[in-house]
């Protein structure tokens, strides 16, 4: 019988290079230790991996904001904080900042600045997905993140809890906490958060502040033509106090959007045709 040598065998104990060697020879020779090694890292890899996504999808689901306990309370909170820290360079206008619940606002009003703004508001669950995948669409044509197809519960949330960033990664925590507010809230405590933190020019948030500077009203006293125009300002606040505003001036896509507005809510019966008619012929300045 063929026998190993006692000295090779005290060689292979003492030598771990020769032993190490060894062993990768019959990996290599044997075609199932070379798949039962492969499948061991391969195996270790992948579970390393998906333990390192589990814990970070568990960090960012635990730091956005939850709406469980105490609900409107608190996302009322955070949007009043939000607000105070925009006017925080400007201590007048931050002083006659005025929260004002949904119930003292006119009908029309409402109305006007939801037809202008996401006119399916009361119809979908906090996000257009077709719309949404339109966007991602035209953003990957375009090789930059420019169209946000952004629903009121969605603006109301980067409003309050997150920086004006365009980035992926905000779209996507903007999305989750947008699913636990519609979850969370009804749909009128989502549109009064969202008509207390708008901007309507500058230093100018808050329907309150815009229905007082422009027309010198109160909310409850403003018709659908009065916000129709406010809602013409929302896109470029800043920019459209000037150009509009102070220098009195309609462009005819502002013309465009007015009308669109008011066809809009003829076509809900949110006004009627006589109003609309009137409404058509309203003059601002």
């Amino acid at each position: 019988m063929f026998r190993i040598k006692d000295e090779y065998l005290n060689d292979l104990e003492t030598n771990p290079w020769k032993r190490f060697r060894n062993r990768t020879i019959r990996v290599i020779v044997s075609p199932y230790h070379l798949m039962k090694s492969i499948f061991m890292v391969t195996g270790a890899i992948f579970w390393i991996l998906a333990i390192v996504a589990l814990i970070s999808t568990f960090t960012l689901l635990e730091s956005l904001p939850h709406f469980e306990d105490k609900g409107f309370e608190q996302a009322k909170q955070s949007a009043v904080k939000s607000v105070e820290e925009h006017l925080s360079q400007s201590p007048s206008a931050l002083k006659s900042y005025q929260w004002i619940s949904i119930d003292k606002i006119n009908r029309e009003l409402l109305y006007a600045i939801v037809m202008s703004e996401d006119g399916d508001f009361f119809n979908h669950q906090g996000i257009d997905y077709d719309a949404l995948i339109s966007a991602l669409g035209e953003n990957i044509k375009r090789r930059e993140w420019s169209y946000g197809a952004s629903t009121i519960t969605q603006q109301t949330v980067k409003n309050i809890y997150f920086e004006n960033n365009k980035t992926l990664y905000r779209k996507l925590k903007e999305l989750l906490v947008t699913k636990r507010l519609e979850k969370a809230l009804s749909k009128n405590e989502i549109l009064e958060l969202y008509l207390n933190i708008i901007e309507f020019g500058p230093d100018i948030y808050g329907i309150h502040a815009a229905s007082e500077y422009y027309f010198k009203a109160k909310p409850s006293q403003l018709n659908a033509a009065q916000g129709a125009f406010l809602a013409v300002l929302m896109p470029s606040p800043r920019k459209y106090h000037f150009t509009i505003y102070q220098n009195q001036y309609l462009a005819k896509r502002h013309k465009r959007k007015y009308r669109r507005i008011l066809q809009d809510m003829r076509f809900k019966e949110y006004i009627s045709p006589i109003q609309y008619d009137k409404y058509m012929k309203w003059s601002f300045f």
